[in-house]
């Protein structure tokens, strides 16, 4: 297999033929390659970064309508039954500030990558 820094090359000097979407799927794949090839001592971690290199290029977006109102009946199950207001609490008292963190991080944040792939709806 061809190293991270031939790849990136060759990557650099045909990007500009690619559409948007796809070049930015390749640039975060290439990436996570060289993440993985840096784990010379840890091979599930280079597993690890290898299989999220390879997400990175073949995932497609999809709509997500089906697993949001998935989510959303669990969370409102979780909810119901939390009578004493446990999960409540610890999202609003406990973990705010990790969650919020989390949240405001744009590389896990899932509509900052919708913005980026150009998907309608998500332009601010």
């Amino acid at each position: 297999m061809p190293s991270y820094d031939v790849i990136k090359a060759r990557q650099r000097a045909i990007r500009d033929q690619f559409p948007e979407d796809f070049g930015l799927r390749i640039h975060r794949a290439i990436s996570w390659l060289g993440r993985a090839e840096r784990e010379q001592d840890d091979p599930d971690a280079a597993f690890l970064f290898y299989w999220i290199a390879f997400n990175a290029a073949y995932a497609a977006e999809r709509d997500q309508l089906g697993e949001k109102d998935a989510f959303r009946a669990y969370l409102q199950q979780l909810s119901d039954i939390d009578h004493e207001g446990r999960i409540y609490n610890a999202v609003w008292q406990r973990f705010s500030g990790p969650i919020r963190l989390f949240l405001e991080n744009r590389h896990v944040f899932g509509p900052w990558w919708h913005f980026q792939n150009g998907l309608e709806g998500y332009e601010n």
